[in-house]
């Protein structure tokens, strides 16, 4: 998901009847707000004051290509005259913009009414099914930029939403239901389009990369990890070889987000995914086990919606107000506090894998996760804290068994509630507090958030 500039058409509201300049210095510093905000592309940027300038805008934008649409209202407007353009943009997400009025030298307040207007354009773009947001500003105030940026920045995100491809090697690893997927829905919905590759293909793929890249890889793997305890030249040979092959998948298919399947997959060739996922895991690319592609959705929407790396932990016991939550042997390199650390570790008799088992940053996270139920989507949304994990280890890991990346996460709900609404054994999560974002994306998505 490599950040796009938000196309954006600023279309300023007013009435003929309040003062002209009054009104056409706030629509200035309006439109130069806007354009101070990185992400923002201005397109077009129209005024509409009486009838025959609101055929004039809707004239002029209607061969445009723009992703969003800024209503910026500097005094009461009468609503028919800017829905003439709106009617025709039920899809672009709308911010209805609010100017406060102004107070002369003695302190009396001047009121152009525009939030006259915008509480008269709220209820018609709710009937109609606009996805919309609303500031509103009092009088005086400065221009609430932060907001807008979040509009901009949550706007850009359906659009990358909307154009992003997973690739899975493989499906619903473990036949788990909760890794199951309805394709249709996620293009339908979501645009996003779910590839699947033949399992068959992975050894064979492989085994092609010439083996002066693969020693090349493997030197560049060491030098940038820290070794927990001798690392097996076989091993990390076959999990360069994997990395190679998924990363020339994700490259040539264009992959927003990739998964392979681990426990009835990769493993069966004597060696985990983990480190493989590592050295793949990116802002570009979210990655996560067990052929999840409903995790790999919510991945694709939180690291378009925040524009930083997510990553997925899975449960592993309870407690009277948290949760441990790790991996066995795979965190994205955000993630990760002080060094990149690998060790050579095995689960059984047969998977004779490399793990990553550096330490996990703890801090405030905001998690969540992507399901469907009925036919429609609803995200799992809440934000928590993660703290330092106990010590402790997966049961089945031979002696001496590995640290895994983990934390302990307060979910900010009752633990019984968490445990009996959390939609699966997976959830996605990224550091810091983006629920008002990712409320807003679900809003302009269609999508239920569950709390």
């Amino acid at each position: 998901m490599k950040t796009e500039k938000t196309k954006v058409i600023v279309i300023s509201v007013g009435d003929a009847q309040y003062p002209q300049d009054k009104l056409g210095a706030a629509i200035d510093s309006v439109r130069k707000a806007v354009r101070s905000i990185p992400l923002a592309e201005v397109v077009y940027e129209g005024s509409i004051m009486e009838d025959v300038s609101a055929d004039k805008v809707a004239n002029d934008v209607k061969d445009l290509v723009f992703d969003a649409i800024i209503v910026n209202y500097v005094s009461w407007h009468i609503t028919p005259y800017v829905m003439r353009t709106l009617i025709n943009y039920k899809d672009k997400p709308v911010l209805v913009w609010g100017i406060g009025g102004y107070y002369d030298e003695s302190g009396k307040l001047y009121a152009p009414a525009a939030t006259a207007g915008t509480t008269a354009i709220i209820p018609a773009l709710k009937e109609m099914g606009f996805k919309w947001m609303l500031v509103n500003e009092k009088p005086g105030e400065e221009r609430r930029v932060a907001d807008v940026e979040r509009f901009i920045r949550v706007a850009g995100a359906v659009k990358a939403v909307r154009k992003s491809r997973i690739g899975l090697f493989g499906y619903a690893d473990m036949g788990l239901y909760s890794c199951a997927y309805n394709k249709t829905l996620a293009y339908s919905k979501l645009g996003v389009d779910i590839e699947d590759y033949n399992e068959l293909d992975t050894p064979v793929k492989m085994a092609s990369f010439p083996d002066d890249l693969v020693k090349k890889t493997m030197k560049e793997i060491l030098a940038e990890s820290k070794q927990f305890n001798e690392i097996p030249e076989k091993t990390l040979e076959q999990v360069t070889r994997l990395y190679l092959m998924m990363k020339e998948k994700r490259d040539d298919r264009h992959l927003d987000a990739v998964s392979i399947k681990c426990v009835y997959g990769v493993t069966q060739l004597g060696f985990n995914p983990c480190l493989a996922q590592t050295l793949l895991a990116d802002k570009d690319t979210a990655v996560i086990c067990e052929c999840d592609a409903y995790g790999m959705l919510t991945g694709i929407i939180m690291q378009s919606v925040t524009g930083k790396q997510s990553g997925f932990v899975e449960h592993y016991e309870v407690f009277d107000d948290s949760v441990l939550v790790g991996v066995c042997g795979f965190i994205p390199r955000d993630f990760i506090e002080g060094d990149f650390t690998i060790r050579a570790a095995n689960l059984g008799e047969f998977n004779y894998g490399i793990s990553n088992v550096s330490k996990m940053k703890t801090g405030e996270v905001t998690y969540a996760r992507l399901y469907e139920t009925n036919g429609e989507y609803k995200l799992f949304l809440n934000k928590g804290e993660a703290l330092p994990n106990p010590k402790w280890t997966e049961a089945g890991w031979c002696e001496p068994t590995p640290d895994f990346p983990s934390v302990l996460l307060k979910p900010g709900m009752d633990m019984q509630h968490y445990q009996e609404t959390v939609p699966g054994q997976h959830i996605i999560i990224v550091y810091g507090d983006y629920v008002k974002d990712l409320e807003l994306f679900c809003r302009f998505m269609g999508i239920e958030v569950v709390r």
